[in-house]
């Protein structure tokens, strides 16, 4: 039909110059790419994502939607207005965790100013490449359990527990990171101590 094939190869080239400047024009290229970790199901990553970028259904960002909430105090405090900073990073139960967790990870005590404080934590910790990632894959645990915590205190009317949150870290992420960094070798044990991936 088109014989020599010049049209198609017109439209290509029509398509790319196209694709270019749209590419091009207005674009903001974000700060700091998410850093996403294979050794955490996609679900757990998601919620950090997403708290990142301000996006859970918060108490806050729902009434900022017109949603109408009952009050924008924080769940599992109750002191201050929940946002996904202050439910992650600020409130007192989160700062439980972030303490607990540095003790077992045998790391100096995480002081975070922000979310993305916590998420680029493990790029200056000492150790392996290994010791790392595992590092991040508890941070994104962590974060996953306390937002599961904060919906079992809203919609279950549980009642908030640091010890509940900080052994499903535990468990959770040692399934995980066993099963797909596929260290057989690691043992609850060694886990337990955080005598891991030196």
């Amino acid at each position: 039909m088109y014989g020599d094939g010049t049209m198609i190869n017109q439209v290509c080239l029509e398509f790319q110059v196209l694709k270019k400047i749209l590419s091009s024009h207005n674009r903001v290229q974000p700060i700091r790419v998410f850093d996403w970790n294979n050794w955490v199901p996609k679900k757990v990553a998601i919620v950090a994502w997403r708290a990142e970028m301000e996006r859970l259904p918060t108490k806050c960002a729902l009434s900022n939607r017109n949603i109408n909430v009952q009050n924008r105090f924080c769940s599992l405090c109750g002191d201050f207005d929940e946002t996904s900073e202050h439910l992650l990073v600020a409130c007192h139960f989160a700062q439980v965790i972030w303490k607990n967790i540095a003790y077992w990870c045998k790391i100096p005590l995480i002081i975070a100013f922000d979310i993305k404080d916590l998420l680029v934590l493990h790029g200056f910790s000492p150790g392996s490449r290994k010791r790392k990632k595992t590092l991040y894959a508890i941070i994104l645990v962590a974060i996953w359990s306390i937002w599961k915590m904060r919906n079992e205190v809203t919609f279950g009317q549980a009642i908030p527990n640091t010890t509940k949150v900080l052994d499903e870290v535990k468990s959770m992420a040692f399934l995980w990171v066993k099963n797909r960094s596929k260290e057989v070798t690691l043992s609850w044990e060694n886990w337990s101590r955080f005598s891991i991936f030196s």
